[in-house]
């Protein structure tokens, strides 16, 4: 870990008393830094799954509509490519 190294510094004896030494804290604590990181990367993977989980059930509704939208109206790229032929004879 990183962190001792700090501990034994003036400032930090001067804030947590003159028992710090460069693994101990003394009179200071850290307590909701660690608490605060679990939350974080809990939050973190919660998330990417959720994202990823949405973002492939709204690939899948999307295909379907537009199944739906070519078994209705026709294939508009098919359209689009005699309209071309179209203006290339002319």
């Amino acid at each position: 870990m990183i962190f001792p190294d700090g501990w034994d510094s003036d400032e930090v004896k001067r804030m947590c008393g003159e028992k710090t030494d460069k693994y101990t804290l003394g009179a200071c604590s850290v307590r909701w830094a660690y608490i605060l990181a679990i939350i974080g990367i809990l939050d973190a993977l919660i998330l990417s799954f959720l994202a990823f989980v949405l973002g492939n059930r709204q690939d899948s509704l999307m295909a379907e509509e537009l199944k739906a939208e070519n078994k209705g109206g026709g294939d508009f790229n098919t359209d689009a490519h005699r309209n071309d032929d179209v203006k290339t004879q002319e």
